[in-house]
């Protein structure tokens, strides 16, 4: 009859119904370093019997339930001794079994009366019924109280011994035990002596396990909070996970007080915030995750995390226009740019500093991060250009093209924190676009482009471009602190400063600002986020040299002038990087030997045996260049004038876009669609005129550019200047 009415018994689940856990997250090396809250507000963590101490588990049975392996639930003599004790009027146990006392927990029973205490002896025995001991012993581990609102021992481990619960010790593990009997009067407290009860419920325990008083006499509880180090990353996993995260808890907090120190000293300033994202390349995982300063301080509204959310990048995506241009042979590290005046139907670009530097080298005007050579990138890269290449990268790009238009390189379109990440990590390392990973050794999906967004020789020439060699004075006295390529960004209007840079296989990105999004003049990329930067690399330990150029980039010296091959004429010379069969790189043909009369200082067309007739050297800059070294208040040396005819085709116009053979893609919906038609032209020609396929189509001053909206098909384009000199170029140009 017993053993059909111990069939008979109903299943139940081990947990409560609504039970609850909290979230634990552990580094890449195995170190807890969140713990949360389960939906109750409880820290509790499910544990596995097997990854608990034996101490805690052999202190906890000596002191709980001696025989719990030999009774169904229910122990017959210790029930009887409880009831001949109250008889008798003297204390003998309570009587409960350490299934007992789980399923007074299991069932939020009050066991202070005669019916309470009957259905937790029942319930014991339905625990019993349909579970194993071990089962029944890893259930009460994991949701004992051990003080506060901590329950289970895995949490009181970390709470009131800092430890995981499958490295205590003896000491640790009888110290723990008498927490659960009485949790809110033994919670450990700082200051407070130890309760008398305790005490000899300690000595009970140790006379059980045969160890002395002693080994506890000198003991003091390790107390901490519960490890919170990424609380803004810990909300994206779900409540109850454990996970192993790729983040690496010693840059983590390394991270978090370079940011902490460093925003101290900004304060007077008026910068409160900053977000950082720290990623090893190769594998896209994230080392370092700070959403912003101090998530618990209110007055910044720490809990917003900065890594997700979306603002004007500045110049950030300059280097990827650049590294398109380097990929199609626009240009090289060395090419002249033309940083001068830009004026559109409705746009007048400027640079950040409202001025322009006239001609400048395109590393230089990267590394300066000037807006209006970049906006010339702009018009001449092809393809997809810059739009394109985000939107291959992953980028949320929530209009079309034209609705960003040139300013798409000045940063119109808002990007997150994780997104820059993302852009310069496939720039540190492969090409790809990849996504970031938050999980140690989990796989990349498969979604990602699998072709190199930019050629591995474009990407180590930007990385070479914007390696920045400048010593830092707060740093190691002024040594240089490695390699780091950095680029520097400022939204419109001073409302954010970032930085992003590479060492080696390592990006670090930062932000600074201010939640609440006030303007700062105090907020610009290169003052305020690149020494934030700086420092993180050096206290974090991730300064590596930039590796070897890859396959196909050569160096060779070229004019330092023209940053062409030098001619005979070229007197200053410099090394110089470029790619084998792409870079633009043709003779020098800026210097120029001519022939001058001292006496009249008029050009001649040759020598002579004339004693007055003299060789020099001279710099034959385009109509363009030379109006903008004016401008700039740089004036060259004018050419002399001639006296007589010594004009050759080598002083003909020279057409620079289109290129001839090339084809064009037009887009069809951009407002202001054409073939831009531009040339150099020799000095002192003030008009060219453009002609196509035998019909004119318009004269332009001599440096001016010129867009033709109706090119389409085959054209042959002819381009004459004011002299009567001309030549002309064969392209092909096709509508989308």
């Amino acid at each position: 009859m017993l053993l059909f009415l111990w069939y008979m018994i109903p299943a139940c689940s081990l947990y409560k119904e609504d039970a609850s856990w909290s979230t634990v997250l552990r580094d890449r090396h195995g170190e807890i370093i969140y713990v949360g809250l389960a939906k109750d507000d409880r820290y509790r963590i499910k544990t596995p019997l097997q990854k608990i101490h034996p101490s805690m588990i052999q202190s906890t049975l000596a002191y709980e339930d001696e025989h719990f392996f030999s009774h169904p639930g229910v122990n017959p003599l210790s029930v009887l001794r409880a009831l001949v004790g109250q008889l008798q009027g003297v204390s003998r146990g309570g009587g409960s079994t350490l299934t007992m006392q789980y399923a007074r927990l299991r069932f939020d029973l009050k066991t202070n009366h005669m019916s309470g205490k009957l259905e937790q002896m029942l319930r014991a025995f339905q625990l019993e019924r349909h579970f194993t001991k071990e089962q029944i012993l890893e259930a009460y581990l994991n949701s004992a109280p051990y003080g506060g609102n901590v329950e289970g021992v895995a949490a009181a481990s970390y709470r009131w011994c800092d430890k995981e619960c499958a490295n205590l010790n003896t000491q640790e593990s009888v110290a723990l035990v008498m927490l659960p009997q009485r949790p809110a009067a033994r919670m450990p407290r700082v200051g407070r002596e130890e309760l008398a009860s305790t005490i000899s419920a300690r000595q009970r325990l140790l006379d059980k396990i045969n160890l002395s008083d002693s080994m506890l006499a000198d003991y003091a509880w390790q107390t901490q909070r519960m490890p919170n180090a990424i609380p803004h990353l810990a909300r994206q996993f779900p409540a109850g996970e454990e996970r192993q995260l790729s983040i690496d808890a010693s840059v983590q907090q390394r991270a978090q007080e370079t940011v902490r120190d460093y925003l101290i000293r900004q304060k007077e300033l008026g910068v409160t915030n900053a977000s950082i994202m720290i990623i090893d390349s190769p594998t896209r995982e994230v080392l370092s995750y700070i959403g912003s300063a101090d998530f618990f301080d209110d007055q910044i509204e720490g809990q917003n995390d900065g890594v997700k959310a979306r603002r004007s990048p500045g110049s950030l995506y300059k280097p990827f226009l650049y590294g398109l241009a380097l990929d199609q042979g626009l240009i090289h590290p060395n090419s002249l740019l033309a940083d001068a005046p830009l004026h559109f139907r409705d746009y007048n670009p400027e640079n950040n500093e409202r001025d322009f530097l006239g001609p400048v080298k395109a590393s230089d005007a990267l590394k300066r991060s000037r807006n209006l050579p970049a906006i010339r990138l702009m018009n001449q890269v092809q393809g997809g250009g810059l739009y394109g290449y985000l939107q291959t990268a992953g980028f949320r790009l929530d209009h079309p093209a034209s609705h960003y238009g040139l300013s798409l390189a000045l940063g119109s379109a808002p990007a997150s924190l994780e997104e820059v990440a993302q852009l310069y990590s496939s720039l540190a390392a492969d090409g790809l676009a990849a996504p970031l990973q938050y999980i140690h050794h989990e796989v990349a999906s498969n979604n990602s482009v699998k072709l190199p967004l930019l050629s591995a020789a474009a990407r180590w020439l930007l990385r070479d471009m914007l390696v920045d060699d400048q010593r830092d004075p707060l740093l190691n006295h002024g040594s240089r602190i490695g390699e780091i390529s950095i680029k520097t960004g400022t939204s419109q209007g001073y409302h954010d400063a970032w930085a992003a840079g590479i060492s080696g296989r390592y990006v670090i990105v930062v932000w600074l600002g201010n939640f609440d999004n006030h303007s700062n003049p105090a907020l610009k990329g290169r003052t305020m986020a690149a020494p934030l930067l700086k420092q993180l690399f050096a206290t974090c330990h991730l300064t590596q040299k930039l590796p070897p150029p890859p396959a196909g980039v050569s160096h060779a010296e070229l004019c330092a002038v023209s940053g062409m091959i030098p001619c005979q004429h070229c007197q200053h010379q410099q090394q110089a990087w470029f790619i084998e069969g792409i870079s633009p790189i043709v003779p020098c043909d800026l210097h120029r030997q001519i022939w001058v009369n001292q006496r009249t200082g008029k050009r001649v067309a040759s020598n002579s045996r004339d004693p007055d007739v003299k060789a020099e050297v001279r710099e034959f800059w385009s109509q363009e260049f030379l109006d903008l070294f004016r401008q700039a208040g740089m004036p060259r040396r004018a050419i002399p004038p001639s006296n007589e005819v010594i004009l050759a085709q080598a002083d003909a116009p020279h057409i620079t876009s289109p290129m001839n053979g090339n084809v064009y893609e037009i887009e069809q919906s951009t407002r202001e669609s054409g073939l831009i038609c531009k040339a150099d032209a020799a000095p002192g020609v003030t008009r060219l005129f453009w002609f196509a396929n035998g019909k004119f189509l318009a004269s332009t001053a001599a440096g001016e550019s010129y867009i033709w909206h109706e090119a389409e098909g085959v054209c042959q384009i002819h381009l004459m200047d004011d002299r009567g000199l001309s030549t002309s170029v064969k392209v092909n140009v096709e509508r989308k």
